[in-house]
């Protein structure tokens, strides 16, 4: 297996290491002649690995201070995963949400073909920010059928939606399947996550479904490019 650049190890452990609290946030990194000699590299290796997680909105850097930790990872791959949301990943006290829409409606052939059921069957429509330490992370539009999830209302949404259907309703989720896609922001994009209308985002398109295979969610999110890191692992058989 070929070995990865050094300054991947140096992304990585440090990644790993704000992800178990070892840098907590608002603390800052050793400084890279430190750093340097911990990994046993060159300080400018260091520096390419921390340019890393800067630009991914983990880490801060100012000149005559030094790098400061701004927030923990998200690991996207598991947000877009069938179990686990934000609350799980960087826990309930740092995200907060904004409801824009929740209306009971019927759904259009797109929708009503995604989630299989019938054009006459309502679907709650909900549109909503969620913002991590108070910034944005990203504004989701969501269907879900009454008939598989029925009783939701908004006070769940300011919640983990998928708490209630798993601890209240007591359904199992058990699969995803997304499609990930570049776009560019619309007005309502910039106005809640403050940047520029046709600035380069993220779209993140999702059905999930229920251990019976019933399809429950088809939702898209979207998101700051720069806050947006997937992670995959692919092995050949």
């Amino acid at each position: 297996m070929k070995k990865q650049p050094k300054y991947i190890e140096v992304y990585t452990d440090i990644k790993q290491k704000i992800a178990n609290g070892t840098y907590k946030v608002g603390e800052k990194l050793p400084p890279g002649d430190v750093l340097a000699k911990e990994y046993q590299t060159s300080k400018l290796t260091v520096k390419k690995g921390i340019d890393l997680l800067v630009s991914e909105g983990v880490l801060h850097t100012r000149s005559g201070y030094g790098t400061e930790v701004l927030r923990t990872p998200i690991d996207n791959s598991k947000v877009f995963g069938p179990n686990e949301g934000l609350f799980d990943l960087v826990g309930e006290e740092h995200v907060t949400s904004e409801i824009h829409t929740f209306s009971i409606e019927l759904p259009t052939n797109e929708v009503a073909h995604i989630l299989e059921i019938d054009p006459k069957e309502y679907v709650y429509n909900i549109i909503r920010s969620r913002f991590i330490d108070d910034a944005p992370y990203s504004i989701e539009q969501t269907f879900m059928p009454l008939s598989v999830i029925p009783g939701l209302e908004p006070k769940h949404l300011k919640r983990s939606v998928y708490g209630y259907i798993s601890d209240e309703l007591g359904l199992e989720i058990k699969s995803s399947h997304i499609w990930i896609k570049g776009d560019t922001a619309n007005d309502f994009d910039a106005e809640v996550l403050a940047i520029e209308p046709g600035s380069f985002m993220i779209e993140v398109d999702k059905v999930v479904s229920l251990s019976s295979g019933i399809p429950f969610e088809y939702s898209l999110s979207r998101h700051l490019y720069q806050d947006f890191v997937f992670e995959a692992v692919f092995v050949e058989k």
